[in-house]
């Protein structure tokens, strides 16, 4: 079952996430003062010198309403669609960011781990010197060696 989050409830029957309530209402907007303009503007501009404006200006708007349900069902797939499209994005972008990540995390470990192993041989070295210079004798295993996995 979904989750019952802010960004996950519906909203009657449109049936939109409500997180994705203003997107859909400035589409929808922007869909319509352009339609009404473009209306409007034909409605002038084909009007005759004899046309009263209220009456070019009543029937440019008459046409721009009956586009409604098409600008719904446009402003609709046009949010979903560039949500669909920024998401996909911002995924791959995730994962590609994730591998690379990983990537660096590996390299970075390996580094430390030779540079670990280093000093541990450097000790070792050292120590065993000493017990030469010393003449006593040196019976430690050398680093990675089975019997010293416990260092």
């Amino acid at each position: 079952m979904a989750s019952k989050g802010p960004d996950n409830r519906r909203e009657s029957i449109w049936s939109l996430r409500q997180l994705s309530l203003i997107p859909y209402y400035v589409a929808f907007a922007i869909l319509y003062i352009l339609s009404t303009g473009l209306s409007l503007w034909r409605g002038f501009a084909t009007a005759g010198p004899t046309a009263q404006h209220i009456d070019t200006a009543m029937a440019s708007l008459k046409e721009a309403s009956a586009l409604i349900p098409w600008l719904i069902v446009f402003a609709y797939y046009l949010v979903e669609g560039l949500s669909m499209l920024a998401e996909r994005y911002l995924r791959s972008r995730y994962a590609k960011g994730k591998a690379e990540g990983l990537k660096e995390g590996r390299d970075e470990g390996r580094q430390e781990g030779r540079e670990e192993e280093r000093e541990q041989w450097l000790a070792w070295n050292q120590r065993r010197e000493a017990a030469l210079r010393e003449g006593r004798e040196f019976t430690e295993p050398p680093p990675g060696n089975p019997t010293n996995v416990s260092e």
